[in-house]
């Protein structure tokens, strides 16, 4: 019994020593709680602020005119050389994509017209019986 008291002693002293060493003064913790709750509102402020100037941003629409007839002729002529540019590309992948496919598609048809024929050579030679390594 007296072993139990001297167990229980030491751990009930172990875990004050642990509270008192991780416990932390309400004098030394309000600073800081404040300055975290400050500094929350100067975030959420900001943030309103932020949304309202971006949508003042989304109001304004840009004024920009032509500097002439050529430069806007020739500004057409560029973003449609620029489509055909991309749609070449597009086709030119997607042909090289085709052939990639057809290429793995032959070979795999290779290996089972040569599958089929080394089974048809096996079922050959079991029904022939001819040569002597089937009979050993």
């Amino acid at each position: 019994m007296k072993k139990l008291f001297i167990i229980f002693g030491a751990i009930s002293a172990i875990f004050l020593m642990v509270s008192n060493a991780t416990a932390v003064p309400q004098i030394h913790s309000e600073p800081i709680m404040k300055n975290i709750s400050d500094n929350n509102q100067q975030v959420t402020l900001l943030k309103e602020k932020l949304e309202v100037y971006i949508e003042k941003l989304n109001y304004i629409t840009p004024n920009i005119q032509p500097t002439g007839i050529f430069r806007l002729i020739f500004d057409i002529i560029l973003a449609i050389i620029n489509l055909i540019i991309d749609f070449i590309n597009l086709l030119t992948e997607f042909i090289q994509d085709i052939l990639q496919l057809s290429s793995a598609l032959i070979i795999a048809l290779v290996a089972l017209i040569n599958m089929i024929i080394q089974f048809l050579e096996w079922l050959q030679g079991l029904i022939n019986l001819v040569t002597p390594d089937f009979i050993q």
